[in-house]
């Protein structure tokens, strides 16, 4: 492929930026996508067969998917915790049903 001629389907630089700069608050995802890439382009040479190819890009894949979501679920509980100041404790009667 000629690379002066871009494919319709390339981002803009400024999207492609963007998406880099995004990438970097998340080293984790980085890493991923980066090995992801190697797959996707077999750089260790090591995919022989489409079979070969199918088995490590899911397997990347799934690796992603989990670095994402553990990732998610540790910034929501970030968010969702209240602010705690050390040495102080709730006051008041505990309501208990039982």
């Amino acid at each position: 492929m000629n690379p002066l001629k871009r494919s319709p389907l390339a981002p803009s630089p400024e999207a492609a930026a963007d998406l880099v700069a995004r990438l970097q608050h998340h080293p984790q995802l980085y890493a991923q996508m980066a090995a992801l890439l190697d797959e996707v382009e077999n750089r260790a040479g090591a995919l022989n067969t489409g079979d070969e190819a199918e088995d490590a890009i899911v397997e990347r894949m799934r690796q992603f998917g989990q670095q994402a979501l553990s990732g998610w679920a540790e910034r929501r509980h970030t968010e969702v915790q209240p602010a705690r100041t050390p040495g102080l404790r709730q006051v008041g009667k505990k309501n208990s049903g039982g």
